[in-house]
């Protein structure tokens, strides 16, 4: 049986994932959305437990459903969560999640993509075109120091309960870090920050960084800037001061390293998609999204690749889902607005 012309296979069931899926059924496109993990998977996975979002509900609202919050304010994780479930259900978006995409090749005018299901079965999907919309911060980075494997040395968060009356160093200098350490002094931690910066990045929440400042001042979250983390022991870590080459060491219970993350290229791989520059993101013509490969296009923040600053994201990847929808199906190419200039942009 013949693939139908305009037939796409969406990896991802992020927000854009979604997005995308729901532009091309409403365009009467044959999709089919896969996910390795549960929707919206990096929400589910990376987000602490109540985090809210830098972006404004209208900014994160994908496929022309408003995301409506009871306080009017920024969405959480949660709210976000069942905001994306939401849209599936109301859309009835072909979405299949836990199925993981292990091969491709190219089948006649299209793709034959091999899907593994938790229960280790695997099937072929077969399309016309492929649409990765697979991320950006699949794993965690690496200081690559001794003692960055003990068992008390965390990548996440989670719930920061758990660090209640405990020495807590955190490293880095950005959102995830200055949040953390907010949330672990909150319940009662004893809160260090080792950042090699000067400063936390100007970047931070903006009304997170004023009061994490606030409390290094006071002296109530202690803090070694411009230094950097040499190694991890036990119950303590040494810090070297870019400064000056002196080391010191900070006792601690436990560590957590928010240092960012890195795309996982596996699937550019797979369908021999190239990548270019130092953050090795796909190459792809920003105008329709399509990669080098004929019929594989990427979208949202998997376009960046491994970001160092964050410039791609949720809120202006939205044209993404448009841009390639247009050119499967041949239609226009759809007007774009420029947001609105607010602080979060």
């Amino acid at each position: 049986m013949p693939m139908k012309a305009n037939s796409t296979i969406v990896v991802g069931a992020g927000p854009i994932g979604l997005e995308t899926t729901a532009h091309l059924k409403r365009m009467g496109v044959d999709v089919t959305c896969v996910d390795a993990g549960p929707l919206g998977g990096t929400i589910f996975s990376f987000f602490p437990p109540n985090t809210r979002f830098f972006s404004s509900p209208e900014r994160l609202a994908i496929a022309g459903i408003d995301l409506q919050i009871p306080a009017e304010e920024k969405a959480t994780r949660e709210d976000y969560l069942a905001y994306l479930r939401s849209v599936a259900m109301t859309l009835d978006l072909p979405v299949r999640t836990h199925e993981t995409v292990i091969g491709a090749r190219r089948h006649n005018d299209g793709w034959s993509v091999l899907i593994r299901n938790r229960a280790g079965e695997e099937h072929e999907l077969q399309a016309a075109n492929v649409v990765l919309a697979i991320g950006g911060t699949h794993h965690h980075r690496k200081l690559g120091i001794p003692g960055e494997q003990l068992p008390h040395v965390d990548h996440e968060l989670g719930d920061p309960h758990r660090f209640f009356g405990r020495e807590v160093v955190i490293v880095g200098g950005k959102n995830s870090a200055a949040e953390a350490a907010l949330r672990c002094w909150r319940a009662g931690a004893r809160v260090s920050i080792v950042h090699r910066g000067s400063s936390l990045h100007e970047r931070v929440k903006y009304w997170i960084k004023p009061e994490v400042e606030s409390l290094m001042r006071e002296g109530l979250i202690r803090h070694q800037f411009n230094s950097v983390v040499t190694g991890i022991g036990t119950d303590s870590i040494h810090v070297t001061s870019l400064h000056n080459d002196e080391t010191s060491v900070i006792p601690c219970q436990d560590v957590l390293l928010m240092i960012g993350y890195e795309q996982d290229p596996t699937l550019f791989r797979l369908f021999e998609v190239s990548m270019e520059g130092e953050q090795q993101a796909p190459c792809h013509d920003p105008n329709t999204m399509e990669t080098n490969q004929r019929g594989v296009y990427v979208a949202g923040t998997a376009s960046a690749g491994s970001q160092q600053r964050f410039r791609t994201y949720i809120e202006n990847s939205h044209v993404h889902a448009s841009r390639i929808t247009a050119h499967i199906t041949g239609t226009p190419p759809p007007q774009e607005r420029a947001p609105r200039d607010l602080p979060e942009a």
